[in-house]
């Protein structure tokens, strides 16, 4: 009795740290880039963005004058590779036009080369390639297009 009661309570603590507990890879990228928020970061978005077979963890962190999109390349937090965007900058292609806007994924199963007359560089498409796309929350700027690019091993991003 006294064995299944304290397998009951062990099972209730699991439970309850499980449930309590923070987003660790987060917590772990506010860490290293604390002057921006990564609580926004639910549902967790998992993809296999560089086409190796494995998922990664996607997240993104809103700072008071730039937006990280951050990927998980392997399952530390030191294996990350990151693009950066400005907030607020109406004259520069790579900024977003509000202070938050929402991560997603996206699909690559179509080529670029009718829209731009190539594909960026080193972008891939294919049945199951995947990518992220960054809309801001005003919806008054083209979304970032967040891409592998094969050739150069590493995060990428376009956008109309």
């Amino acid at each position: 009795m006294v064995f299944s009661i304290r397998l009951l309570l062990l099972l209730i603590g699991l439970c309850t740290i499980t449930a309590c507990g923070g987003d660790y890879e987060a917590e772990l990228l506010a860490e290293r880039w604390s002057k921006h928020d990564w609580s926004q970061n639910q549902p967790e978005l998992w993809l296999d963005i560089n086409n190796d077979g494995e998922q990664e963890r996607a997240l993104v962190g809103f700072g008071t004058r730039t937006v990280l999109v951050a990927v998980l390349i392997e399952d530390e937090v030191e294996q990350v590779d990151f693009v950066e965007f400005f907030i607020n900058k109406p004259s520069q292609q790579n900024a977003l036009c509000s202070a938050k806007g929402q991560l997603a994924i996206e699909a690559q199963d179509d080529s670029l080369v009718e829209q731009f007359g190539e594909n960026p560089e080193g972008f891939k498409s294919c049945q199951n390639c995947q990518g992220l796309v960054l809309k801001d929350f005003a919806g008054t700027c083209s979304p970032f297009h967040i891409y592998w690019d094969h050739k150069n091993q590493m995060l990428s991003w376009w956008r109309n």
